[in-house]
């Protein structure tokens, strides 16, 4: 029973018995509210029980009927059992303050560019967190959607070393806000990174339709797959971290691309820190940083090298290649493949190199270095909150030291 109308959200915690997405192997759950527009949950994280979050529309004051149950028109998901832990809903009426954040949040139509539905295997849409950014005369709000990996673009080596992850972060639809919160234009992220004024429909009491388009994660505003994920806007960017900071708050996604990385690339059999080939995700010290905001738009752009040092030898990011290093303003994170058997008591300092000197000091914030448990999930961070400041006469600083 709603009081009021509002954005009407649930938070369904599900597992799929004995399914696996190191198979490849997911279960769906359809959801609808009185019989109307209609939503998949794909389980991606598999028997271990999770809370998927989802955006269920503008709903009017009153009574009304949710609806879960399992799709049978899907092969390779039709019946797989699921099992329902708890379902709590909740609505955000008009008055909150964050009301213009679900009003604008994108239903998102998933791929079907190699069958009926690709994201049931690969690339599944997991998780949407907002920018919300005050500009002169309005605001400029922004969603980010994270998918579980990406099929095309950066290859492994590359999305650890530039971006400290192995999903896919993209920032898919960006509305204008005038002073009144009124929206006064809307754009989207397509193919080739363009971005394009939004002239596509509207779905649950007035979302906009979006449909993932390309094998890494842009979208457009032309429907092709009939399924789809109102996902909720879950949070915005923690402030003062890099986007990878959203990934802290929902751990299981590490696990969600972990076992995708394992059923899709080749990994090195024997690690080495020495080579460049991508190894098993426990091998690596993950770094965020944060620049912080200076003059000029060198700083955002800098290339950067992380290196951490364990008994007594140094490690880095990018082997020396700038092509590896994190540039730009979001890219923050990185991560450094060290010896086997290495442990947060072995690292004893953590360093940042800038590939070409900066023409002014920036400084540069160690949010959080950690590693993957035997589940790949983040382990508790052993190091944050250091900084150290880059110059033009020191390109290299020690950001972090043991005690």
């Amino acid at each position: 029973m709603l009081a009021a109308p509002g954005e009407v959200w649930a938070a369904l915690t599900l597992d799929a018995p004995g399914t696996s997405w190191r198979r490849g192997e997911a279960a769906v759950v359809a959801v609808d509210v009185d019989g109307g527009a209609r939503q998949e949950v794909i389980l991606a994280n598999g028997e271990e029980p999770t809370e998927y979050l989802r955006a269920l529309g503008r709903l009017p004051a009153g009574p009304h009927t949710l609806r879960l149950r399992i799709p049978q028109g899907l092969p390779l998901s039709a019946g797989r059992p699921v099992t329902v832990g708890s379902v709590r809903t909740g609505c955000v009426d008009d008055a909150d303050p964050a009301a213009a954040v679900w009003r604008h949040a994108p239903v998102i139509h998933y791929r079907a560019l190699n069958g009926p539905l690709d994201s049931l295997t690969s690339d599944a849409p997991l998780v949407l967190f907002y920018r919300l950014e005050s500009r002169a005369g309005g605001a400029a709000l922004e969603y980010h959607l994270i998918y579980s990996h990406e099929d095309a673009g950066t290859d492994l080596t590359g999305l650890l070393a530039a971006w400290g992850h192995t999903v896919d972060i993209e920032w898919v639809f960006r509305v204008t806000l005038d002073p009144g919160g009124r929206a006064i234009d809307e754009e989207f992220q397509g193919p080739a990174h363009a971005t394009l004024r939004f002239g596509g429909g509207r779905t649950m009491g007035g979302h906009p339709v979006l449909q993932v388009a390309t094998l890494n994660g842009m979208v457009t505003d032309v429907v092709r797959c009939p399924y789809r994920a109102a996902l909720a806007p879950a949070c915005a960017q923690p402030e003062c971290e890099p986007r990878e900071g959203v990934l802290q708050r929902y751990p299981w996604i590490y696990r969600v691309s972990a076992l995708e990385v394992l059923r899709q690339v080749p990994l090195e059999a024997d690690p080495s820190p020495a080579s460049e080939a991508a190894a098993d995700l426990r091998s690596y010290v993950f770094l965020q940083w944060k620049r912080v905001p200076g003059p000029g738009p060198h700083g955002a752009n800098l290339p950067l090298e992380a290196g951490v040092r364990v008994r007594g030898a140094w490690y880095t990011s990018a082997w020396g290649r700038p092509e590896l290093a994190f540039a730009g303003p979001d890219a923050e994170s990185t991560a450094v493949k060290v010896p086997a058997g290495t442990t947060e008591a072995d690292v004893t300092g953590i360093a940042l190199r800038s590939f070409d000197p900066p023409a002014q000091p920036v400084d540069v914030r160690l949010v959080r270095a950690f590693f993957l448990d035997g589940e790949y999930r983040p382990r508790t961070p052993f190091a944050g909150g250091a900084a150290c400041r880059l110059t033009r006469r020191e390109p290299r600083r020690v950001a972090w030291e043991r005690p």
